[in-house]
């Protein structure tokens, strides 16, 4: 009993085993019916003794240790045909024969060596054993043409069970272990390509040693940096290889100490640093380990070009410099003008930048309201943000809801696609609505929402969409008058003038001319790459005259003009526009001829006077007379006095 459970114990142990594999197909091949019904009892999937099992069990006092079979998949075959047939067939099913038994003696037209070399061509995995009587010659003998020896047995007639049972068990055991191995070979090789991919994709250029110094492996990258292939590369002896590779590269004394660039690595890593002197710049050599266990079995060398990673570097330090710029452009120190208006609008705009509150700025056409506008987004909390200028005025008003808030794909005829709209591309930012007086009355409606509250929804969509936006409006119109005429609505009108500023136009801060006049000279001449040193007094005294209906955008485009047409490093009156020099004769049309220097004296006289009563409204200057400045002018503006009069003095003298 205790010999019987140990059995038991071990067949149930090779049972678990065999059930992992997934191919049990036997093939037996004889025109003998008694040898198909052999193979049928002898593979019987039983642990019950056959008739054959007792009769023995009568004669012998010690029963034979009883053999626990798996369940097999027995196929039959007749002749030589039926079998190639049987074996092809299971082929392209994906069930293929794992083992077939095959008679040499078979009838006329197939033998059994015709079977067993068709058998091979099927199916050359398939596991053959062929069944001979002869016992007299040897297998190579018998199969003198036939390939693939390594698959092949046989066995003689007749056979005992033991040896059908095991040797059955032996070869399907080998055929499904094979195709495992086959399989993670297959893996593997998938893997490797794979790997092989993903490395070729790199721009660095890799490549592994053996501990010899001979190459195991180089991606494309460490072809082409050297200009040989992988294959020439394996070839070489360790030490041609190493110098070869070297006599690409410089020493690093030879280098440009800007060249050497160094990076960090792991511990068992040594790092060197390598230049060569090609269209790939500066390389980073660094070589890592390669541990199996605790072993280490060779080593990987990275080159990494790091010109290019130094042209990234440049191009954010280029960022941060041009972002720099751009918010001391447009800091409130970088807006131009010293006057009392300018100042009391600086003083809002300080007050204003320190929240989200919806700003208004009105003002005429060119008296820098956009300029405010990226002033306030620039200084405040939101400047890391995008800023969005839209003209309400330049869009056409079928077009205009669109360019705000967007569109669904289909939503009107031509939206071929999705558009995202101003309000979306502007969140965390600022957006300008310049012109809002002229926005169409329906689409007021809706930009009321979306001040209130703070979503928006394209045109064709039913999803409204939250938007963390700061509005600005703009106009050069009179939104009360608008307003009570009906022309734009009431409650849109008291949420954008929340917060009113005014730019002052430029003929009510004269006084601010000279500056605007000497920033946009310094402005043009440097994009001109002209050296200019300043404006002559005539010219000062002329722009202080005219009115400027276009502000500052038309005295800045006097300036450029001006400057394209002076050949000397001083700006001269005669290059200003005809329509400032008009004015000019104009006004002095029907008096005495002057001279440049009374002309310059009573247009300074005529800007001081304008300064003074702007500060001191209904009286007159002290001591003031026509045609002369007042006393105290030299508190208001010292700077343009003492050139006026020094200029003036030098010119009597002469």
């Amino acid at each position: 009993m205790a010999q019987q459970a140990v059995d038991e114990n071990a067949a149930g142990k090779a049972m678990t085993e065999f059930a992992a594999y997934g191919n049990r197909r036997v093939l037996v091949v004889d025109d003998q019916k008694e040898i198909h019904d052999d193979f049928r009892e002898m593979l019987m999937p039983t642990v019950a003794e056959s008739p054959a099992d007792e009769l023995a069990a009568a004669f012998v006092s010690k029963k034979p240790p009883r053999v626990f079979l798996p369940e097999f998949e027995l196929l039959h075959a007749g002749t030589g045909a039926e079998a190639c047939a049987i074996v092809t067939a299971g082929k392209e099913a994906g069930r293929p024969v794992a083992v077939a038994y095959v008679d040499v003696r078979m009838p006329p037209g197939m033998d059994g060596i015709e079977t067993i070399r068709r058998l091979r061509e099927a199916d050359p995995e398939v596991e053959i054993v062929i069944m001979t009587a002869y016992s007299d010659r040897p297998l190579p003998e018998i199969l003198r043409d036939v390939e693939a020896l390594h698959k092949l047995l046989y066995i003689r007639k007749p056979f005992s069970r033991e040896e059908i049972q095991q040797m059955t068990l032996a070869l399907v055991g080998k055929w499904n272990v094979e195709q495992q191995l086959a399989e993670k070979r297959r893996e593997a090789a998938v893997g490797q390509q794979r790997l092989r991919a993903v490395l070729d994709a790199t721009e660095d250029a890799i490549a592994m040693y053996d501990l010899a110094g001979c190459l195991l492996f180089a991606n494309k990258a460490y072809e082409t940096l050297f200009g040989v292939t992988e294959a020439e590369l394996k070839r070489l002896p360790a030490d041609d290889l190493a110098a070869r590779l070297l006599e690409s590269f410089e020493q690093p004394e030879q280098w440009h100490s800007e060249g050497r660039m160094r990076l960090k690595n792991s511990a068992d890593a040594e790092d060197e640093t390598a230049g060569k002197q090609s269209g790939y710049g500066v390389f980073y050599r660094s070589t890592g380990l390669v541990r199996e266990g605790g072993d280490v079995i060779g080593s990987v060398i990275v080159y990494r070009d790091m010109s290019k990673e130094a042209e990234t570097e440049r191009a954010k330090a280029e960022v941060l410099r041009l972002r720099g710029e751009l918010e001391a452009t447009y800091s409130f120190d970088g807006i131009v003008g010293a006057s009392p208006q300018m100042q009391r609008v600086y003083t809002l705009m300080r007050q204003a930048a320190e929240s989200d509150i919806t700003v208004l700025l009105e003002g005429e056409s060119g008296t820098g309201k956009e300029l405010v506008a990226k002033s306030l987004h620039f200084n405040s909390w939101r400047r890391a943000g995008p800023f969005l200028a839209i003209n309400c005025a330049a869009i056409p008003e079928t077009l205009i809801e669109s360019e705000l808030f967007g569109h669904e794909q289909g939503a009107f005829t031509g939206a071929s696609w999705q558009r995202v709209g101003a309000f979306e591309r502007a969140c965390g930012g600022t957006i300008l609505l310049d012109e809002i007086g002229d926005m169409p009355p329906a689409l007021q409606a809706k930009l009321l929402r979306v001040l209130q509250e703070r979503e928006i929804q394209r045109v064709g969509g039913a999803v409204m969409i939250p938007v963390d936006v700061r509005v600005i409006a703009a106009t050069n119109r009179d939104l009360e008058a608008a307003m009570k005429a009906g022309d734009f609505r009431e409650d849109l009108y008291y949420r954008v003038t929340a917060f009113p500023i005014v730019i002052p136009p430029l003929r009510q801060r004269p006084e601010d001319i000279p500056l605007l006049a000497d920033h946009f000279l310094k402005k043009h001449a440097q994009r001109a790459g002209k050296r200019m040193s300043g404006i002559s007094t005539a010219a000062i005294a002329l722009l202080l005259q005219y009115d400027w209906p276009g502000n500052g955008r038309e005295l800045e485009n006097a300036i450029e003009r001006a400057l394209l047409l002076e050949d000397t490093p001083v700006l001269q009156v005669h290059n200003l526009p005809t329509q400032i020099l008009r004015a000019d004769a104009s006004r002095n049309a029907g008096g005495p001829i002057l001279s440049l220097v009374e002309a310059e004296r009573r247009t300074l006289a005529r800007a001081l006077e304008v300064q003074w009563q702007q500060r001191h409204p209904g009286s007159a200057a002290p001591g003031h007379q026509p045609g002369h400045a007042a006393p105290q002018a030299e508190e208001i503006w010292p700077a343009l006095l003492e050139r006026v009069l020094q200029d003036a003095t030098v010119s009597q003298n002469r």
